[in-house]
C-alpha cells in the first residue's frame, strides 16, 4: 500500500489520499454537471410524427405501455385505448415497446406515420434457467428449494466481497457481519443450524470448491443457493449445510467490449460506545466509591475544572480515524467470433483500516480469464483461469486487546500527555494508540490460483460426454514483528513467520442424455469425480535482540519454537440424476451419490446419499379454471425428501497419534514425554435427513411472483467431542453422538410494474428457523468463560445459560428476605435473581436458566428500485426480528473488574433511592460489584434491528450523448452502505456484534461515488 493515506484528520487537515484522487473527482464533477441540466430539459421534438395503437394477441388494447425511440430520450405511454402519439428524430427511427408481463419489442417505423403493434405475453420464468449441481434446469421445472440471486440488485454496492452484498437478499441465507475490519469474514449459514459440528455451506465456483471471499463480484454471472436435499444431495457428503453455486461470466460473440467500473468510498463506524464527559465521570466515580465504602476520589473543585476545561477524552475515538478511504477498480474485455469467445477481467480493491497506524489495510488483486471455443460441430472446449491475492497489513496485537484497553480508560485521561508522550494512567502499562503506532506490524499475503479445463463432446443428438479437470493452489504467508515500546509493559521484540501451501485437484466425467417423445421429456446424468488435496504448514517463532531487526537472523537462538503440519485428503464419488417431465405438468427428479472419504477408516468410508422430489404445475391442467388462470396464471407445488452428509472433522481422527514433547526434569536429567490422543476407529458419516414442501405462484400476468417453503431437517450421528472426565487424561475423542432437529419456513415475493413512465421493482423475503437438540446421550455440554452457553436436550444449540434477573432489591426488607448469591450479601439497588429451587441461595448448579441464543431469527429483506429516463434509484432494507446478544465486561459494566472505567452514557440512568426504576443497578467498584456482575439475563440484550443496508441514486446518460465520446454506456451514481439502523442495543454497540466483552472492531458505514463505463 504505497503512497496511501495514513490518517484522515477530522480537524480540516488536507487529505493526501483525496489530493491524489483529485483528477477522478474532477471527472466525476464534470459528469454531474453534465447530468444536472439534462434532468430539466425535455426531449427534443423532431420533424416526424408517428401514431399508433398497441394490442395483445387477443386484440385487447394495452393501456400504459411504454413507447420509446431507440437511442433518444423521447418516450410516451399508451392511453386507455392503447393509442399513442410520438415525435421522432427521424422517419426511419426504431421504437421500443415494453409492458410488464409482455416481451419487449422493437419496431422499425420505416417512414410510416401510423402503426399497429401487437405484443406477445411472456412468462419470464418459462425462459429463465437456474444453475443446479452439474448442470442447469428451467426454473419452471425445478422441484427443489433453490434461490437464484438477482445480480443486478448487487451491482455497485460499495462492499469488499460478495458475501456482504448477499446479506438479506435471499430467504434462508443468514449472513452476519459482526465487524468490518479489513480481512474479516462474515459468517454464512443456509437455513439455520443443523449440527453441533461445522455449519458452513459448501461453495462451488465454476465446478470446483472455492473461497467465496476471493471472487470479484463483477465477475459473477449467477449465484444459486441449494437449500434442500433434492437440490444438494448430488454433492453428497458435504451438502448438509446447503450449497452455494457461483458461475462466472463468459464472453459472447461480437466485437470487443470493454467495461470499466470505479468506486471511491469513505468508511465511518455505524456505532461507537458513548463515553461520558470527564466531569460526569468524576461524579459517578465518587458515587460508586461511596456506595462501596471507599473514600471519594474527586473534589468539587476538580469536578468544576473538568466541567469547564475537560479533557473529555475518548480513547475509543482516539484509536480510530475519523474516516478511512476505500476504492475499487474493475476492468473487463470480452468478445468473440463464430467459434471462439473470450473474457478477460481484472480488479483492484484497496480498503484502509479505521485503526490509526502505519499503512494498515487490505489490498486485493483479482484476475480472471474465460476462453471457450467450438472446435467442431460436436466438440467444445472451455478454459478458465483465476488468480487473487489478498495482502493484509495490520497491527501486531490482537484487536480485542486494543479495544479492551481503550474502552477501559475514563474520559479524564488524555491518550497522550501534553509533551506528546503516550499516557499510561492509573498504573497501566499499555496504551492502545502506542501499540498501534509503535508496536510493530503483522502482514500476510494470501494467493489463490486456479485453473479449469472443460471439454464437451456431442456423441449423438441428446447424448453428451463432459469432462473437467480443475486444480487450485493456495499459498499463504504471514509475518508478525512485534516491537518493544519504551515506557510500557511491552518489552519483548518478537517475530513469528508462518506459511501454508494447499494444493487441491478436482476431476469429473459426466455422461448425460436428454430426450423428448411427445409429452414425455426425460433427462438423465451419471458421473464420476475425484477430489483430493494436500495441506502443508510451517511456523517459527523467535525473540529478537533489537527492535530494528525484521528478519530471523537477529534472533536469540536460545528462544525458538517451530511447528510443522502435513495433511492429505481425498474423496471418490459416483453420482446419478434422473428427471422426468410429463406434459410440463408432472415433474419428477431422483438423485443419488456415493462418496468414499479418507476421513474414515476402511469399511466406514463409503456412504450413499439419495434424494427424490416431485412437482405439479397445477396451472397447466385442463381443469384449471379460466377465471383463476387470469388471476394466477402460474401455480406449482413441489415436495422433496433426501439424505445429505457432513464429514467436516480434522483428518486422521480415526487413527491414534503420539505427541512428543521436551518433557520434564527429574533430578539433573531431562526426559522426553510422549502423550496420546484417544480416538474412535468406528467413526462414520454424519447424516441429515431433509424434508421440504414448497409452492410457486404467479399473479398479474406473472408480474407478481410469490414462493413459499416449509422444511424439517433431522441430523443424526453428529460428529462431536462429548466432554469426558478430566481423569481420563487422553483428550476428548470424536464420536457419532447426538441428534438435532431444525425446522423453518421461507417466503419471497417480487413485483414489477410501471406508473407514469417509471419502472418499479419491489421484492422482499422473510424466513425463520429454529433448532432443537433431540439427543445428547443425557449429558449437558456447558461452554464459555465470559458468556456461558449450554447444549442441552430439548433446547436450541448453544443457548445462553445464566441466572434470571428478577428486578432490584428496593428496600432493606427485600434485602433481608433474599435470595442471595452464595457467599454475597446484596444491598439496596443490587440485582435480584430468581431462586429456581427455592432454597434461598443462588447457585450455578441449581439456579441457572436457558435464556435464548445468539442465532438470528425472523430474518427479512426488502428492496425497492425505480428507473425513469435514465435516472435510477434503489433502497434495500434488511433486518432481524429476533436475536439476543449477551454483552459482558468492558462493553456494558461500569468500572468493570475494578478498573477506573468504562462509564457510558446509559450508566447515568443508574439505581438510586430517587430513581428506583432505573436501567442500571447502583454503581459500585471492586468486590462490591460481585453481585451485579454475576452472569444473568440482565446483561442479555434485544439485538433485533432494522437497517437501511443500501441506498443508491444513479444516472445513465442517453445514447446520443455517449455516442459522441465513443461510449456505449455511461452511468454515475452515489451510494451509502449501512446508512441507517434502528436498534434497542445500549452502550453504542452495533446489533450485529458478537456476544462477549464487546471487544469488536466496528461495523462500517460506507459513503461512495462511482461510475460505469462501457466501450
Amino acid at each position: 500500500m504505497k503512497n496511501k493515506l495514513s490518517s484522515i484528520q477530522s480537524r480540516g487537515q488536507t487529505s493526501r489520499f483525496f489530493a491524489q484522487k483529485q483528477t477522478i473527482f474532477l471527472r466525476y464533477l464534470l459528469f454531474v454537471s453534465l447530468a444536472i441540466p439534462m434532468f430539466s430539459v425535455s426531449a427534443q421534438s423532431g420533424n416526424t410524427l408517428v401514431q399508433g395503437i398497441i394490442t395483445n394477441t387477443s386484440n385487447t388494447a394495452i393501456s400504459g405501455a411504454s413507447v420509446k425511440e431507440v437511442g433518444e430520450t423521447n418516450s410516451t405511454l399508451t392511453d386507455s385505448e392503447g393509442r399513442f402519439t410520438l415525435n421522432l428524430s427521424s422517419p426511419n427511427a426504431t421504437l421500443s415497446v415494453s409492458y410488464i408481463g409482455y416481451a419487449t419489442q422493437e419496431v422499425s417505423v420505416a417512414g410510416r406515420s401510423s402503426l399497429q403493434i401487437i405484443i406477445v405475453s411472456r412468462n419470464e420464468e418459462l425462459d429463465e434457467v437456474v444453475v443446479v449441481g452439474y448442470g442447469t434446469q428451467k426454473k419452471t421445472n425445478v422441484t427443489g428449494a433453490i434461490s437464484s440471486v438477482n445480480m443486478k440488485e448487487l451491482e455497485s454496492k460499495p462492499v469488499i466481497n460478495v458475501v456482504e452484498a448477499l446479506q438479506g437478499t435471499t430467504p434462508g441465507l443468514t449472513i452476519q457481519q459482526s465487524n468490518s475490519q479489513p480481512g474479516s469474514r462474515p459468517s454464512i449459514n443456509i437455513r439455520g443450524i443443523n449440527t453441533l459440528n461445522n455449519n458452513d455451506p459448501m461453495v462451488i465456483i465454476d465446478g470446483i470448491l472455492g473461497d467465496i471471499q476471493n471472487v470479484n463480484m463483477t465477475d459473477i454471472e449467477s449465484i444459486s443457493v441449494l437449500k434442500d436435499a433434492a437440490s444438494a444431495a448430488i454433492y453428497g457428503s458435504r451438502a448438509s449445510n446447503g450449497v452455494i453455486l457461483i458461475t462466472t461470466k463468459k464472453g459472447s460473440k461480437g466485437i470487443a467490449r470493454v467495461s470499466y467500473d470505479y468506486i471511491l468510498a469513505a468508511q465511518t463506524p455505524t456505532f461507537l460506545p458513548q463515553i461520558v464527559d470527564s466531569w460526569v465521570y468524576a461524579e459517578l466515580r465518587n458515587e460508586a466509591l461511596f456506595n462501596s465504602g471507599r473514600p471519594i476520589q474527586f473534589s468539587s473543585e476538580q469536578i468544576r475544572d473538568y466541567r469547564e476545561n475537560g479533557p473529555d477524552a475518548n480513547w475509543m475515538k482516539e484509536i480510530y480515524r475519523a474516516s478511512a478511504p476505500q476504492q475499487t477498480h474493475n476492468l473487463s474485455i470480452s468478445g468473440g467470433g463464430e467459434k471462439t469467445t473470450y473474457l478477460i477481467s481484472g480488479a483492484f480493491t484497496d480498503q484502509e483500516s479505521m485503526f490509526k497506524g502505519p499503512d494498515y489495510g487490505l489490498e486485493r488483486v483479482n484476475f480472471r480469464t474465460n476462453l471457450e471455443t467450438q472446435v467442431s460441430d460436436r466438440f467444445k472446449v472451455n478454459v478458465l483461469a483465476a488468480y487473487s491475492r489478498n495482502a493484509l497489513k495490520d497491527h501486531a496485537y490482537w484487536t480485542e486487546w486494543l479495544i479492551e484497553q481503550a474502552t477501559r480508560m475514563p474520559s479524564i485521561y488524555p491518550i497522550k500527555n501534553a509533551n506528546g508522550d503516550y499516557n499510561y494512567p492509573g498504573g497501566s502499562n499499555s496504551n492502545s494508540l502506542a501499540r498501534l503506532e509503535q508496536g510493530g506490524q503483522r502482514s500476510s499475503a494470501n494467493d489463490d490460483l486456479s485453473g479449469i479445463l472443460n471439454a464437451e463432446y456431442k456423441i449423438l443428438d441428446g447424448l453428451k460426454l463432459r469432462g473437467m479437470v480443475g486444480t487450485q493452489l493456495y499459498y499463504n504467508r504471514l509475518k508478525e514483528n512485534r516491537k518493544a515500546i519504551p515506557g510500557s509493559g511491552d518489552l519483548e521484540n518478537r517475530m513469528t513467520n508462518s506459511s501454508q501451501r494447499i494444493q487441491n485437484i478436482t476431476t469429473n466425467l459426466i455422461l448425460s442424455y436428454d430426450k423428448t417423445w411427445g409429452v414425455h421429456t426425460f433427462n438423465t446424468m451419471a458421473g464420476y469425480s475425484y477430489e483430493g488435496g494436500t495441506d502443508n504448514r510451517f511456523e517459527t517463532f523467535r525473540l529478537l535482540d533489537e527492535s530494528g531487526y525484521d528478519i530471523m537472523g537477529g534472533a536469540q537462538t536460545a528462544n525458538t519454537g517451530n511447528q510443522e503440519w502435513q495433511n492429505e485428503w481425498s474423496i471418490y464419488s459416483a453420482f446419478l440424476r434422473m428427471n422426468y417431465n410429463f406434459a410440463d405438468k408432472y415433474l419428477f427428479e431422483f438423485n443419488l451419490r456415493d462418496d468414499i472419504s479418507s476421513k474414515f477408516k476402511a469399511g466406514n468410508r463409503s456412504a450413499w446419499f439419495p434424494s427424490m422430489s416431485a412437482g405439479w404445475r397445477v396451472s397447466e391442467e385442463n381443469f384449471y379454471p379460466e377465471r383463476l388462470k387470469n388471476m394466477i396464471p402460474s401455480a406449482k407445488i413441489r415436495s422433496s425428501w433426501g439424505l445429505v452428509g457432513n464429514n467436516r472433522i480434522a483428518d486422521y481422527q480415526y487413527q491414534a497419534t503420539v505427541n512428543v514433547s521436551q518433557g520434564y526434569n527429574f533430578g539433573d536429567t531431562m526426559y522426553p514425554v510422549a502423550s496420546f490422543d484417544a480416538v474412535n476407529p468406528d467413526l462414520r458419516w454424519e447424516t441429515t435427513q431433509m424434508f421440504n414442501i414448497g409452492a410457486d405462484l404467479g399473479f398479474l400476468n406473472n408480474a407478481l411472483t410469490v414462493s413459499g417453503e416449509y422444511y424439517v431437517n433431522d441430523t443424526y450421528d453428529i460428529l462431536i467431542a462429548i466432554p469426558v472426565p478430566g481423569l481420563f487424561g487422553g483428550g476428548t475423542p470424536i464420536q457419532n453422538a447426538g441428534k438435532v432437529q431444525n425446522k423453518g419456513w421461507e417466503i419471497a415475493a417480487r413485483y414489477q410494474f410501471k406508473t407514469g413512465g417509471v419502472d418499479h421493482t419491489v421484492s422482499g423475503n422473510l424466513s425463520d428457523s429454529k433448532n432443537k437438540v433431540i439427543d445428547l446421550k443425557g449429558t449437558d455440554w456447558i461452554n464459555g468463560f465470559d458468556v456461558n452457553t449450554v447444549v442441552r436436550e430439548g433446547y436450541p444449540i448453544d443457548s445462553y445459560y445464566a441466572y434470571r434477573w428478577d428486578g432490584y432489591f428496593q428496600t432493606e426488607d427485600e434485602v433481608a428476605q433474599g435470595p442471595y448469591l452464595d457467599g454475597i450479601t446484596p444491598k439496596r439497588g443490587d440485582l435480584r435473581y430468581l431462586d429456581k429451587n427455592g432454597d434461598g441461595l443462588i447457585k450455578e448448579d441449581d439456579d441457572r436458566f436457558v435464556l435464548g441464543n445468539r442465532f438470528p431469527r425472523l430474518l427479512y429483506g426488502f428492496n425497492y428500485a425505480a428507473a425513469w429516463k435514465g435516472v435510477d434509484f434503489s433502497m434495500f432494507w434488511q433486518g432481524v426480528g429476533q436475536r439476543k446478544v449477551w454483552l459482558r465486561g468492558e462493553s456494558v459494566e461500569a468500572f468493570h473488574n475494578n478498573n477506573e472505567g468504562p462509564v457510558f452514557d446509559f450508566h447515568i440512568d443508574r439505581w438510586t433511592p430517587t430513581n428506583p426504576d432505573a436501567g442500571y443497578p447502583r454503581l459500585t467498584v471492586g468486590a462490591e460489584s460481585a453481585n451485579n456482575a454475576a452472569k444473568s439475563s440482565f446483561w442479555i440484550e434485544n439485538a433485533a434491528y432494522l437497517r437501511l443496508k443500501n441506498i443508491q441514486l444513479g444516472y445513465t446518460f442517453p445514447e446520443n450523448w455517449t455516442d459522441r465520446v465513443s461510449l456505449s454506456r455511461l452511468r454515475i451514481y452515489t451510494s451509502i452502505q449501512n446508512a441507517f439502523t434502528l436498534s434497542d442495543m445500549k452502550g453504542g454497540w452495533d446489533p450485529e456484534t458478537s456476544d462477549g466483552g464487546g471487544r469488536i472492531y466496528p461495523v462500517n458505514r460506507t459513503f461512495s461515488v462511482g461510475l460505469n463505463l462501457n466501450f
